[in-house]
């Protein structure tokens, strides 16, 4: 596992793809074939994404996490069965890369809530992952880069 610097970046508000989910951690084996189902209705409106596929936790508890997973794209999308139309927020935020396996991210954001309270920074709305590195593409877990982004203020 590695981390690079954390760093504040502006990101503008994007157009979405989602699927959303309520899940427990033994589910998330389900979610290549989500942001798989988020592509295909994408490309049935005539869209093709804007960005690289992504995880966004809205709420986690014990008894497990309600995600949305889907991509970027241009354009408000029409709800298609599963797939339905989101945003990612606009603003500042807190940007981690991490180098490893999916199930081993968990120290990426423990770092980047620890150098948020350290900088002054208050987080300020539900974190995500974008998936840099496609698993189809490289075989080995320990190059799979994933971006962790937390918005904040302050």
């Amino acid at each position: 596992m590695a981390l690079s610097t954390i760093e504040l970046r502006e990101e503008s508000a994007q157009h979405t793809a989602v699927v959303r989910r309520r899940i427990s951690m033994a589910e998330t084996d389900r979610i290549p074939g989500w942001i798989g189902a988020a592509f295909e209705a994408i490309q049935r409106t005539g869209q093709q994404p804007t960005g690289l596929p992504f995880l966004r936790i809205l709420a986690m508890d014990a008894d497990g996490m309600e995600i949305e997973v889907g991509w970027p794209v241009p354009a408000p999308l029409r709800d298609d069965g599963d797939v339905q139309a989101g945003t990612l927020p606009g603003g500042l935020c807190a940007v981690v890369s991490y180098l490893g396996p999916y199930e081993g991210i968990a120290p990426a954001y423990e770092a980047v809530q620890a150098w948020c309270a350290d900088h002054g920074h208050e987080l300020a709305g539900p974190p995500w992952e974008s998936y840099v590195t496609d698993p189809t593409q490289e075989p080995d877990p320990a190059k799979w880069r994933t971006d962790v982004y937390f918005p904040v203020r302050g």
